[in-house]
């Protein structure tokens, strides 16, 4: 969830700490604003507003319906601060049912950041609270050549250049392409706030949005310079080929980036990301240390891969 924190009066005022429970039992949300990135105290000028993204809530008991927040505030007074606490308490809801998406991909990939509390995900501010990354792999979960981790070159690496296969059917609204792929890791991608304003959607790379219908978008991100196919207007279906993965944007290393939100500009500053699912899949796990290791393989109807998981489309379809 994101929490809009606005300051109306003329004064400068001091976030000192919050505070969060389910009044229903007085359950602790521990580590929900630590987890977001958020350092207290933190002050909000006057006037203005801050929002706060990507905040977790953790899994209240069955039949809980609102959550409260305490606000430790305070207000400088000449060389004394004024402190006050600040109460409220918001209702929850039952989420939407997620879209479910196809894998926009043949083959082996690995999700290399999902969307939990902790990720740049959660933490962005550009829609994609639930977005995930995806990088192909080689037998033995590789991620490309041998020389791969040394070179970090585009052209040997699992994931450049694989097709990018449509995830639903629908309309394409947005496109973009003709940014030049990083490469080699000779730089990390930079751009100045001013460049940032004028051009926001220079983090995504070449992308394209996909208009799913019911107020839901799906972007496709980081994509081969000169490998989209695909224009605004156009019907697309499930397993279309789309176009190219790639390693333009804000990105190092070649990897497909997929988010669903609410509007179909990313980098729209109201743009909210929305639930997502993926049918019939493979999905491997594995777990423990590279001594001892172990690995568990299922077939997922519908689920929401986790970070480091390496999923595939099964055989049989």
């Amino acid at each position: 969830m994101s929490l809009v924190v606005e300051n109306p009066t003329g004064k400068t005022v001091r976030v000192d700490d919050v505070r969060l429970t389910y009044p229903a039992r007085n359950e602790p949300g521990a580590g929900v604003f630590s987890a977001a990135g958020l350092l207290f105290p933190l002050e909000i000028e006057p006037g203005s507003r801050e929002t706060w993204a990507g905040l977790c809530l953790g899994l209240p008991a069955p039949g809980t319906d609102r959550v409260r927040f305490e606000l430790s505030l305070s207000v400088r007074r000449g060389m004394k601060r004024e402190r006050r606490q600040e109460v409220f308490e918001l209702p929850l809801r039952i989420p939407e049912a997620p879209l479910v998406l196809d894998l926009p991909f043949a083959g082996a990939w690995r999700v290399t950041q999902g969307h939990d509390c902790s990720t740049q995900h959660r933490r962005g501010k550009i829609a994609g609270e639930f977005a995930w990354d995806f990088a192909a792999v080689l037998e033995g979960g590789r991620g490309g050549s041998p020389r791969f981790s040394e070179t970090h070159r585009n052209e040997d690496s699992a994931t450049f250049e694989k097709e990018v296969l449509s995830p639903t059917a629908g309309t394409i609204v947005a496109t973009k392409d003709g940014i030049e792929d990083n490469d080699e890791q000779r730089e990390f991608p930079r751009r100045s706030i001013v460049d940032t304003a004028r051009e926001p959607r220079w983090i995504f790379g070449n992308h394209v949005v996909i208009d799913a219908g019911d107020g839901r978008f799906v972007l496709l991100a980081h994509l081969r310079r000169g490998s989209v196919a695909v224009k605004p207007g156009d019907r697309v279906v499930p397993g279309q080929p789309l176009a190219r993965a790639g390693n333009s944007g804000n990105t190092v290393l070649p990897h497909l980036h997929v988010q669903v939100m609410d509007r179909a500009d990313p980098a729209d500053p109201e743009a909210s990301g929305l639930p997502a699912a993926f049918r019939d899949y493979v999905e491997i796990v594995a777990r423990g240390t590279a001594a001892i290791r172990d690995a568990s393989v299922r077939r997922v109807a519908v689920g929401d891969p986790p970070q480091d998981a390496i999923v595939m489309r099964p055989e049989s379809r």
